[in-house]
This record gives C-alpha cells, sequence and structure tokens, in this order.
C-alpha cells in the first residue's frame, strides 16, 4: 500500500465521516483534523448525500460546529438532482423525502405533488414512507411514464438517535424492480457527480484520496474512476470483515477508525 502521506487532494463524505449523526456531532478529533490539513495545504472537498437538509442549512450547521471550509468546495446530491431534472424538462415531481428536500425542489422551480400525474419521481429518505407512497410512485412511473431519479444509492446510515436506519438506495431499488426503470442518480456513487467534484484539480486522479464510512456505494464509485479510497469505521458500516463481500479490485487502499488516523 501506498502511505496515505502522499495525497493532498481529498474527497470528504460527511455523515459517517466527519460527523457520527444526523444531529452532525463531530466525530472526536475531526474538526480540529480537518481545519488542519486544510491549513497546511491540502485541497479538501466535501461530498455528501444528505437527503434531509437543504444545502444551505447543513453548510450553516457544519460551519456552526467548527468546521472551516469554504462553499465552493462542497458538494450535495440535491444541487444535483435540480440540475438534472431541469436538462430533461421536469416540471414535476413526486418526492419521497423530507420537507426539506421538497422545499428545496420547489425553490428551485419544480413543483412537488402528492400525486401520480407528474413528470419525475425523486426518492431520498423518507420516515413517513408508506405502501400507499410507493405504490403512488409505482403508478406514476408505469402509467404516467413519470422518469425516476434517486439523490444517492446508500443502503444505510445512523440517524439522530444513533439508531442504524435504511437509506434511500433500498428504496430506488424496489422502485426499479417494480417497475422495469432505472433510476437517474443525482449523488455518489455516480460517475459524474465524482468528476462534477474535482473539476479544477489538475492532478491524475490516482492522486485524490476519497474518505468514506462506505464501503460499497462510495468507495466503489471512486475506485472505478481510478482514484484511491479510505474506509473510516465511524459510520454505518463498521464491520471490518464486509469487505470480504467487495471484489478485489474495487477494496478500499486504506482502512482507519477515524478520519483523525490519517496523517498528511
Amino acid at each position: 500500500m501506498v502511505n496515505v502521506k502522499r495525497y493532498r487532494h481529498f474527497l470528504l463524505d460527511i455523515e459517517g465521516t466527519i460527523v457520527l449523526d444526523k444531529l452532525y456531532t463531530p466525530v472526536p478529533g475531526a474538526v480540529r483534523w480537518l481545519n488542519n490539513i486544510i491549513k497546511h495545504g491540502a485541497r479538501v472537498r466535501l461530498v455528501t448525500n444528505n437527503t434531509t437538509e437543504s444545502r444551505d442549512n447543513l453548510y450553516r450547521i457544519l460551519r456552526r460546529k467548527g468546521f472551516k471550509f469554504e462553499k465552493k468546495d462542497y458538494f450535495t446530491c440535491l444541487t444535483e438532482a435540480v440540475v438534472r431534472m431541469r436538462s430533461r424538462g421536469i416540471n414535476s415531481c413526486l418526492v419521497l423525502a423530507k420537507n426539506a428536500v421538497r422545499k428545496y425542489i420547489s425553490q428551485n422551480g419544480i413543483r412537488c405533488r402528492n400525486s401520480q400525474l407528474v413528470d419525475a419521481v425523486l426518492v431520498g429518505y423518507d420516515p413517513e414512507l408508506t405502501y400507499k407512497k410507493m405504490n403512488m410512485a409505482v403508478k406514476a412511473i408505469a402509467e404516467n411514464r413519470a422518469r425516476l431519479f434517486t439523490l444517492h444509492r446508500n443502503r444505510r446510515f445512523v440517524d439522530e438517535n444513533r439508531e442504524i436506519v435504511m437509506s434511500a438506495g433500498p428504496i430506488a431499488a424496489a422502485l426499479e424492480f417494480a417497475t422495469l426503470e432505472k433510476a437517474i442518480v443525482c449523488g455518489k456513487p455516480d460517475h459524474r457527480f465524482f468528476l462534477d467534484t474535482v473539476k479544477g484539480w489538475d492532478v491524475p486522479r490516482n492522486e485524490i484520496l476519497m474518505v468514506s464510512d462506505d464501503p460499497f456505494a462510495d468507495l466503489i464509485g471512486a475506485k472505478k474512476l481510478g482514484m484511491a479510497t479510505c474506509w473510516v469505521l465511524t459510520g454505518s458500516q463498521r464491520d471490518r470483515s464486509v469487505v470480504s463481500k467487495i471484489p478485489v479490485k474495487f477494496r478500499p487502499d486504506f482502512i482507519h477508525e477515524s478520519v483523525t488516523g490519517i496523517r498528511l
């Protein structure tokens, strides 16, 4: 393995990587670690599949927690979702996500409707998801030819009660199975999302280190683009033995208990 000290360009996941839960409690030592590596010249961009806060609100929360990074170095699947829906002429959407997502989508000119008569279905984390909502989404796609979008394919995450809960990925997979339609992925691990986040970095991709608590979606996505990867055990995936379920060529290059174990 190459020593992590060689890396000066980092893509950092947020939840489970620098914060522990949906209360955005910092991983012990992570605030000092992030601010320190930026101070010493590392180039860092934060990339998140968060679907419970608006982009601006999450940025404010992280800044209040003490993380010192610029807004231009912060990328979220919500902004990508708006861009991709607009590019396809989507005017109305059934949103399976929290109210913050609906509000953000509406503020960006796409009507949110609780109806099957929509142009698109957008999947996120919806703690009030019901079978009725799922059936409405299936009808929208199968009968009204609505496009299916998912904010990401994450399997699970740690909520505000430090409980492991199901994320958007399984919901999108269920709708794909029911409708035979492939979801358009807006966040990680979609390759376009990754490529957008590294624009302006004139370095080979193997000199970029992606750090995440998700060895399946985030790190495999980065690995497919030739980036180096580091799995941290502070999120919803903490059992080192799961690497045996990952094809050898996509396994993490490094495993650390926490981001604080990564040194420049």
